[in-house]
């Protein structure tokens, strides 16, 4: 006779749960004997001593502040221990989250300064000479695949379709200072405008300058670092997400936000603001110039071949084509399926560094809004994985933020934090204007957690009534 307790293993039809909890139980118990010093009183000290770790790992042979100098390891040991004591010191006590803040903080600033050696505002200049070659006639996109790295690099090849030429012909025609300082001045003015738009204070936006994303892609002048402000914005106009496709193609995987229903009137009206955009620069624009965009792409894939520093450290460096695209198919659609507004947009800008062709660090930007998503220990571990200068360990970041999607345990509480960018929101664009959709709240999976824009509001009739009745 079969045993009729729930789970006994003479019973073949019965749960296997209890094992599993059993086997939970015994890791936990394992762990928890591994604990020792400050971990048996917070396991959250694990972070700040994984960061040092995976710092000294990452930076072990480098030299600061670059190829030319001394070894970047011991000058950042030194800066990260004496920042550690002067907080003990003046505070008393530090806890993990702060020596984690401190881990991340010192790197970042050592990283900051090595970007300061390589050659600044190049991004820009590559928009401003592609400007100017179209402005005096000449080709503006690339007819030969590249075999050597160009000792200038704003010697690149220009890759954004023909539509935007207008603008960078706008600016080429000025001084090369003036038109530098204009970009850097409103990127600098979009970036704080975005960061403010996902719910930082003003002392979290100038922590965030830090972040080696930000500094690298204003120190070249990427127009990724403008662009996150229309990614930032999107809440209050989903319409503004046309607008990386017409820079960047790939960014159009953000855009597929507006496919949520309540989003179709904006969907319409983006697509056709920028059919009028494009229709409206083939009156100054050669149409022959979107031939030329196009085999400049197909030459650029054969140069990326040619000279793998051109993917970034984007995942289709490292792996064949196949394997790239269903990762970034995986992400988009687990992206999709997220339940709330919010925490589905912030999904899709990590599945638009994913599914990015080329990689560079700027490119982490519209990932920003699902890092804060994280609570507090998980965000500062990722926010330090990106400490150092980019390559394929950021990744490592971005596998914590789509872990959370699985586990809310690892997800933002809605408390007060002072060491948390969000303070005391739960999720990005705690200021976002609701969208009520009729459908009852969602329990808590891998879609997010019931979200309140997902709760929708009575009917105003029924909302009479139910005032009327005693």
């Amino acid at each position: 006779m079969t045993s009729s307790r729930r789970g006994d293993s003479t019973d073949p039809g019965a749960s296997p749960r209890p094992r599993v909890t059993a086997f939970t139980d015994g890791v936990v118990a394992l762990a928890q004997h591994g604990r020792v010093g400050p971990l048996a009183d917070d396991g959250r000290w694990i972070v700040p001593f994984a960061l040092i770790a995976y710092v000294l790992g990452t930076t072990w042979s480098w030299e600061f502040p670059d190829y030319h100098g001394i070894p970047f390891p011991p000058i950042w040991l030194a800066l990260a221990c004496g920042s550690l004591i002067a907080w003990r010191v003046r505070r008393g006590a530090i806890g993990p989250i702060a020596a984690a803040a401190i881990v991340a903080v010192t790197a970042m600033l050592m990283t900051d300064v090595a970007s300061v050696w390589t050659q600044g505002i190049r991004d820009i200049e590559i928009y401003l000479k592609a400007g100017v070659r179209w402005l005096d006639g000449a080709p503006v996109y690339m007819r030969v695949p590249l075999g050597v790295a160009p000792a200038d690099l704003s010697n690149y090849p220009f890759l954004y379709p023909p539509v935007t030429l207008p603008l960078f012909g706008a600016l080429g025609a000025l001084p090369e200072p003036l038109a530098v300082g204009i970009w850097l001045t409103a990127s600098l003015g979009a970036l704080l405008a975005g960061l403010r738009w996902v719910g930082l204070r003003w002392r979290w936006c100038l922590l965030l300058l830090l972040w080696p994303p930000i500094v690298q892609g204003l120190w070249v002048g990427n127009v990724a670092v403008p662009l996150f402000a229309f990614f930032a914005i999107a809440p209050w106009r989903p319409g503004a997400l046309a607008v990386g496709p017409i820079f960047k193609v790939y960014s159009g995987l953000a855009s597929l936000w507006l496919l949520r229903r309540e989003h179709w009137r904006e969907l319409a009206a983006a697509v056709v603001a920028v059919a009028a955009i494009t229709a409206a620069s083939l009156l100054i624009v050669d149409v022959r110039l979107w031939s030329d965009w196009l085999t400049g792409l197909q030459v650029y894939q054969e140069s990326q071949r040619l000279l793998p520093n051109l993917y970034g450290f984007g995942l289709a460096r490292y792996m064949p084509f196949v394997v790239f695209a269903a990762i970034a198919a995986v992400v988009l659609i687990l992206a999709l399926r997220a339940a709330g507004r919010r925490d589905q947009l912030g999904r899709l800008g990590v599945a638009t560094v994913v599914g990015s062709p080329s990689l560079f660090s700027h490119g982490f930007l519209v990932a920003l809004p699902a890092m804060f998503r994280l609570d507090t220990a998980w965000f500062w571990l990722a926010f330090g994985i990106t400490a150092c200068a980019p390559g394929p360990a950021w990744f490592g970041a971005l596998v914590i933020v789509v872990a959370s999607w699985f586990v809310p345990a690892m997800r933002k509480r809605d408390a007060a934090d002072d060491w948390h960018p969000l303070g005391a929101a739960p999720r990005p664009w705690p200021n976002a204007p609701r969208r009520t959709v009729d459908a009852p709240p969602r329990t808590p999976d891998h879609r997010g957690d019931p979200d309140p824009e997902d709760v929708a509001d009575p009917a105003p009739d029924r909302v009479a009534a139910a005032e009327a009745s005693p």
